[in-house]
């Protein structure tokens, strides 16, 4: 070993191995022989290896190295060409590459969603092993996803797209849905490729969404919740691209009319919990009251890096979109309770109002405002009915509380920009809101009579004046609603969000109410002669159908025929509940044939074979139908 002289270290890398070892100084004896420390603990000074055979050892195994990766590449290239002649190349090439990602360690790796391949298989291109790479590295949907045996042709099945097929997905989404409830930005130039590796379940919830088969749309659906069971239940995951995929799922899925089984409820409760889970509605607690920070160790949840402004946007919509579905499905299914509103989410809300790079950030800030009116009314019946179990009109207080929500209801009306493209939808939300309002002063399902006897007291009659005031409103609040309804095109139904059709049920409901209210100061007929209810069904039922064939739906039982059916249903139900005296003549005022028409011959139907076929003595379903806003 070539030292220097006496009395100086040795240079790096050629101390002696026990210097080496201990990290100490390296001073070579003035005799030569070994070093001062070595000869003062008595101990023999063995050089160490010369830094020459360290470069010849690493140049050693740099061959070494680049031979395996040449015979990985050759294997690769075998591989590929066996897959290729394989009858079923997605599940050949992901039961190899399970095999060979084993044994492969990646202790920095980040967690990615579990997806099917055959998305990433049809739309990611491979072209050398260095590209391979890459996209596992950088695409969560290159990971590879097994649901057991017999499962992988389901999913093959399921998810077999062209890049045609999955920019066409991605077109219809964007084009024809999101506007209607944009808690999503997603700009035109980012294509169905790029969605798929940066927000993979989103993009596989947008294909379940989107398309066109009935069939497809239950087995899509089907397979993105085992996903997101697979990676937020046994995983224990949380990212904001799951939150996105469910909400676009809960949103435009239509899980209810598919799967007949009503997982909304469940499904918005797991989208509450991946909020909190992120900490996108309200910060962790300065005194949390868990053991396990105080625990050495203890390594909490890594928070991602805070990109700019858009980043923080993107989790603000998600948030707020999360509380305008679940505060409608809590409304409607009456199962769970809606997502708490927060200070950090009303921040939230004021910078999505207030963003001008995104076009529909005005008309969403506007939903959730008029969704956020619609809870509170929820709330205030919630304390009633805890203070007053019986109670089914407001009390004083509660009248001045309710007033002040119309005057704010007023001005977000007067706030909406006059030709936006969200227009309607908006002012139905309106009106929407408006029955809420008054539903919550005054329900339609009371037993309490309208006015009390003469002589029974000044103060309860002119409550009563109230309550019939309020009824009126709600009448005519559904009317404006319905008249929105029918100037919509067809081709607008496909892309409309599940609110728009919780909002139809609950007026259609309300109006029954309202059309059967036995009551001696309630006028049965005159509310008929403002809206009738049996041929307002049959135009929904019409206009749903002329929906089915103009918005692309390839299946003779699609959702909108199936939709329109249920009315059809309801209808015979209200028919045969209203009485004779009710009847009268025909209305004055009725939906116009020239809007629903569609030249067909459903409305000459014969009525007792509709209710021979759907079991009309049967009113379990409309149990279920009505049963959320009871």
């Amino acid at each position: 070993m070539d030292r220097k002289g006496p009395g100086h270290s040795a240079p790096y890398g050629q101390a002696c191995m026990h210097c080496f070892k201990s990290k100490c100084k390296c001073v070579s004896r003035p005799d030569g022989d070994g070093c001062e420390r070595c000869h003062r603990l008595n101990k023999q000074c063995r050089p160490s290896d010369s830094l020459r055979r360290r470069n010849a050892q690493k140049t050693q195994n740099s061959t070494v190295r680049i031979a395996q990766l040449e015979g990985r590449l050759e294997g690769l290239v075998s591989l590929l060409q066996s897959v290729a002649k394989s009858p079923d190349p997605s599940d050949s090439l992901r039961k190899v590459l399970d095999e060979s990602l084993a044994g492969r360690d990646q202790p920095d790796a980040e967690p990615q969603i579990a997806t099917p391949t055959s998305i990433s298989s049809n739309i990611t291109k491979f072209t050398s092993t260095a590209d391979t790479d890459d996209a596992r590295a950088t695409s969560p949907l290159a990971a590879s996803y097994s649901l057991g045996a017999g499962s992988s042709s389901n999913i093959d099945s399921a998810y077999a797209l062209s890049v045609g097929e999955a920019e066409a997905y991605l077109n219809v989404f964007r084009s024809q849905m999101l506007k209607h409830l944009a808690f999503i930005h997603i700009p035109q130039n980012v294509t169905a490729q790029q969605l798929s590796q940066t927000r993979p379940f989103l993009f596989q919830a947008i294909v379940a969404v989107a398309s066109p088969f009935t069939h497809q749309k239950i087995t899509r659906g089907e397979e993105l919740k085992r996903v997101l069971a697979q990676n937020v239940l046994v995983q224990n995951q949380s990212s904001l691209d799951l939150l996105l995929g469910l909400l676009t799922y809960i949103a435009w899925g239509w899980d209810t009319f598919l799967n007949k089984t009503g997982t909304l409820s469940r499904l918005i409760m797991l989208a509450i919990s991946i909020v909190g889970n992120l900490r996108l509605n309200r910060p962790l607690p300065q005194d949390v009251h868990m053991i396990g920070p105080l625990t050495p160790g203890f390594v909490g949840r890594k928070c991602e890096v805070e990109d700019p402004e858009q980043r923080h946007l993107e989790k603000q919509r998600a948030v707020l979109g999360c509380f305008l579905l679940s505060s409608i499905i809590s409304s409607y299914y009456a199962q769970t309770d809606a997502m708490r509103w927060t200070p950090q989410m009303e921040e939230g809300l004021h910078a999505i109002a207030a963003n001008k790079d995104c076009l529909t950030d005005e008309a969403f800030s506007l939903q959730v405002r008029l969704q956020l009116l619609a809870q509170r009314t929820v709330y205030l019946r919630e304390h009633q009915e805890a203070n007053n179990p019986h109670m089914t009109t407001a009390p004083l207080p509660a009248f001045v509380y309710l007033n002040a929500l119309q005057r704010q209801l007023h001005g977000l009306k007067d706030s909406i920009s006059s030709g936006s493209e969200a227009q309607d939808i908006l002012l139905a939300q309106v009106h929407y809101v408006d029955l809420c309002i008054n539903e919550a002063a005054h329900t339609a399902n009371s037993d309490m009579p309208l006015l009390t006897i003469p002589g029974a007291g000044g103060s309860d009659s002119a409550s009563g004046f109230e309550r019939l005031e309020c009824l009126w409103r709600s009448a005519n609040a559904i009317k404006s609603w319905l008249d929105i309804f029918f100037a919509l095109p067809a081709s607008y139904f496909r892309g409309l969000s599940f609110p728009f059709w919780a909002q139809l049920a609950r007026c259609l409901v309300i109006l029954y109410r309202l059309s059967t209210l036995e009551d001696p100061a309630w006028d049965r007929k005159a509310v008929r002669s403002m809206v009738d209810l049996p041929p307002t069904l049959d135009s929904i039922a019409e206009k749903l159908k002329l929906a089915s064939r103009e918005v692309g739906e390839q299946s003779s039982d699609d959702v909108f025929a199936q939709t329109s059916r249920l009315m059809r249903r309801f209808g015979a139900l209200v028919s045969s509940k209203i009485t004779p005296e009710d009847a009268g003549e025909k209305s004055a005022w009725a939906y116009s044939d020239a809007t629903t028409s569609m030249g067909g011959d459903a409305m000459d139907q014969d009525q007792n074979y509709m209710m021979q076929l759907f079991d009309l003595g049967n009113d379990s379903w409309w149990e279920e139908f009505s049963a959320g806003f009871r």
